[in-house]
């Protein structure tokens, strides 16, 4: 739903944290975001072997830790022993991977909201799906968003009043029936899809909208649409 008042401003979300300064993910990150005065969260869940949603975007460790195991084939208890950071950083100034129950209760104490992207190993065992929407219930302010249309069509049979929120794709979006989506309740998008055809398409989708990659430098930060309801940032501090 379009925000008419002229004293509505987006919701800030700081992407992985306040990523641009703090490695990414990491509650290092997230207090940085509160500090900085973002509105909310997005983060990124994928599954350990013994089935914890925990915090981190890809299948596995590489890039992170420098380790090539994928996450779903360690326990909770051997993925808190990893640390993750910048590449020549990690061994001396490394940081654990949290786990959603943990930035769940960091954001109900600090009275944030949160965007719950979904990952690769969720999509594969959906079984622990009730898990992660039992944790994000606890929250006033929460949705949950996934480039997945399947399982965002599951969480929304499963729990019909949380808001579903789509991440659209260039190539694989039908961009002549995004009504077909219609498990969503706003669609989220790269600031590359901010122009024709496709912003007119999702404005007239009557999706609420939240757009990432922004950097607060954008005109479309300066002067938003009315159809967008948040950013999703790096650089909180800019939008604040």
């Amino acid at each position: 739903m379009a925000i008419e008042s002229p004293n509505y401003r987006p919701l800030v979300f700081a992407h992985r944290g306040a990523s641009g300064v703090c490695f990414e993910n990491t509650m290092s990150a997230f207090k940085e975001a509160l500090r900085q005065g973002a509105d909310g969260i997005e983060l990124d869940v994928q599954l350990t072997a013994d089935g914890v949603p925990v915090i981190i975007h890809d299948k596995d460790l590489n890039r992170v830790a420098g380790i090539r195991n994928p996450v779903s084939t360690l326990t909770l208890s051997e993925l808190k022993e990893v640390k993750v950071g910048r590449k020549f950083f990690r061994k001396f100034n490394g940081h654990q991977i949290p786990t959603l129950s943990e930035v769940v209760s960091f954001c109900a104490i600090n009275h944030l909201a949160l965007n719950i992207e979904l990952k690769e190993t969720v999509s594969e065992r959906p079984e622990y799906l009730r898990d992660i929407l039992d944790m994000a219930l606890l929250l006033d302010q929460v949705h949950i968003s996934s480039f997945d249309a399947g399982i965002l069509e599951q969480v929304k049979m499963m729990e019909p009043s949380l808001e579903i929120a789509f991440l659209v794709k260039k190539k694989t979006t039908d961009w002549d029936d995004l009504g077909k989506y219609k498990f969503a309740d706003g669609f989220h998008l790269s600031k590359s899809l901010m122009q024709e055809p496709y912003l007119s398409k999702l404005k007239n989708s009557g999706k609420i909208l939240r757009v990432y990659g922004v950097t607060g430098k954008e005109d479309s930060v300066l002067n938003p649409s009315p159809s967008i309801i948040g950013w999703i940032t790096d650089y909180p501090g800019r939008f604040t």
